[in-house]
């Protein structure tokens, strides 16, 4: 695939341009970083999907459920849903386990504070 043929999916994505390049600038490993923005993909996800709810708890699973039926790209694509909810439970227990190191809420923690936990 040549550079001029890359497909810019970032208007998709709930990571901004510059969330992205500040994972990048980390010195982390190729596959830290990859680990670090699935996990802040997930986190702007659960933040997506609270945003009429109270702050704090992370979405439940049924909040998951209607928001990937929701999302276009999902509807027709159960197999994805279904990988997206393997990711959002690891990235909800990881989410759960540095809120509680931080004694934030886990919709409170940013990617400041997952990369700092990285870099820890």
């Amino acid at each position: 695939m040549m550079e001029s043929d890359f497909v810019d999916n970032s208007k998709n994505s709930p990571l901004s341009k510059d969330d992205i390049a500040l994972i990048a600038l980390t010195n982390l490993s190729v596959r830290e970083k990859h680990h670090l923005r699935m996990l802040a993909h997930c986190l702007q996800c659960f933040k997506s999907m609270s945003q009429n709810k109270p702050k704090g708890c992370l979405p439940r699973k049924e909040d998951w459920l209607e928001w990937c039926l929701k999302n276009p790209a999902m509807q027709k694509d159960d197999e994805f849903v279904q990988i997206m909810f393997e990711q959002f439970s690891g990235a909800a227990i990881q989410l759960e386990r540095l809120s509680n190191d931080l004694q934030i809420s886990p919709l409170d923690l940013t990617l400041r504070d997952l990369i700092d936990a990285y870099k820890g």
